[in-house]
């Protein structure tokens, strides 16, 4: 394949990369978003959205750490 060269020196290919950007992106939004209703529903100001955008950026982080790692291997 021209567009995917073998042993093409650690660099993620396009699709790579915005397959990253989109797990980080979703686990940011997703999980922010639960923290975000938490704090509407149970009244609180900036308690639950902090800890589930943390949760986020770490599943996602976690998610493209196990997907692109496993393939290297």
């Amino acid at each position: 394949m021209a567009g995917n060269p073998e042993g093409g020196g650690g660099r993620a290919s396009p699709p790579d990369a915005w397959s990253i950007i989109g797990l980080l992106l979703g686990g940011l939004l997703v999980w922010g978003g639960i923290g975000y209703l938490l704090d509407r529903w149970l009244g609180f100001h900036a308690l639950f959205l902090p800890i589930g955008l943390l949760v986020g950026a770490i599943g996602g982080t976690w998610l493209v750490i196990i997907r692109y790692a496993r393939d290297r291997n």
